[in-house]
C-alpha cells in the first residue's frame, strides 16, 4: 500500500535541507536529519547539535532509563550537575549560527524537569548568554545579555514533569522576569552559550523565531505543526 505519510515526511525533511544551514556536530553521530536550521523566521538547534565537551551534560537517547518521550530525533541532553534547586554556571555550550535577516529574534528552549520527589519549581532552570554583534531589544541591556542570565521554563512551578515544556522566561534578579530578545544583523555570526544551573534539567532544542513575524503563540503553533509533520510530537 502506498504511504502517502512517508511521501509528506520525505517531502518536508528535503525542504528544510535545500533551505537550511547545516552544522556538523560531533556528540550525535547517528543523527541523520539536520540540526541547525537558519531560515528566514526561525533559527533551529538541536541541544545535541553543540561541538563543546558535554561535561555534565548526558546525551539521553530512547533506549536510556528516564526518557522523556516525544524528544526531536528521539535525543536530547539532561544536566547533571549542580544541585536540583540552583548552582553556579556550569559546563558551558556553544552554538555557532548566522542570523538569516535583520530583525528581533526572541529565544526560547524545549525542555523538560525530572523531579525525583523534590519541589515543582526546582529542576527548571539553565543560564544563557550571547555574544556578536548585536543590540537589546528587551528590558535589559546588551551588556546584561552578553553575561549568564537565568532562563526557566514558562509557568515554573505549574509545569508537570517528565514532560516537553517551553523555557523562554529570563529573571536577571530575584522574581525580575522578562524575555531574551535580540537584535539580529542579516549575515552576522553569533555565539550562543548555554550551560546547567540546575540538576535534571533537560533541553531538547533551542528556537529563535523573528517577532515581528509571530507572537509566541504563533511560532509555538508553527513548530508544534512541523514537529508533528515529522513524527515528533510535542505536549506543549
Amino acid at each position: 500500500m502506498y504511504n502517502y505519510k512517508n511521501q509528506v515526511q520525505i517531502f518536508i525533511i528535503l525542504i528544510l535541507i535545500s533551505s537550511c544551514k547545516l552544522v556538523k556536530n560531533k556528540i550525535n553521530k547517528d543523527c541523520t536529519e539536520p540540526l541547525s536550521i537558519e531560515k528566514g523566521n526561525y533559527i533551529f538547534i538541536e541541544a545535541e547539535s553543540t561541538n563543546s565537551d558535554l561535561k555534565n551534560w548526558k546525551l539521553i537517547k530512547k533506549s536510556d532509563k528516564n526518557f522523556v518521550f516525544g524528544a526531536s530525533n528521539n535525543t536530547y541532553i539532561e544536566f547533571m550537575g549542580n544541585k536540583p534547586i540552583t548552582g553556579k554556571p556550569n559546563s558551558p555550550l556553544e552554538y555557532q549560527f548566522t542570523a538569516p535577516k535583520s530583525g528581533n529574534f526572541k529565544l526560547m528552549l524545549m525542555s523538560s524537569k525530572r523531579l525525583e520527589g523534590v519541589r515543582n519549581d526546582w529542576c527548571n532552570d539553565a543560564f544563557v548568554k550571547l555574544s556578536g554583534d548585536f543590540q537589546s531589544a528587551n528590558s535589559f541591556s546588551k551588556e546584561v545579555l552578553e553575561k549568564d542570565i537565568k532562563i526557566l521554563q514558562d509557568g515554573n512551578d505549574e509545569t508537570p514533569e517528565l514532560q516537553w515544556n517551553w523555557a523562554s522566561t529570563a529573571e536577571k534578579d530575584r522574581h525580575v522576569y522578562s524575555d531574551f530578545i535580540y537584535q539580529l544583523k542579516k549575515g552576522e555570526k553569533y555565539t550562543l552559550t548555554l550551560s546547567g544551573r540546575s540538576m535534571r534539567f533537560s533541553i531538547d532544542y533551542i528556537v529563535l523565531h523573528d517577532t515581528n513575524k509571530f507572537n509566541d503563540h504563533q511560532a509555538k503553533t508553527n513548530l508544534q505543526k512541523i514537529n508533528f509533520s515529522m513524527g515528533k510530537v510535542k505536549n506543549p
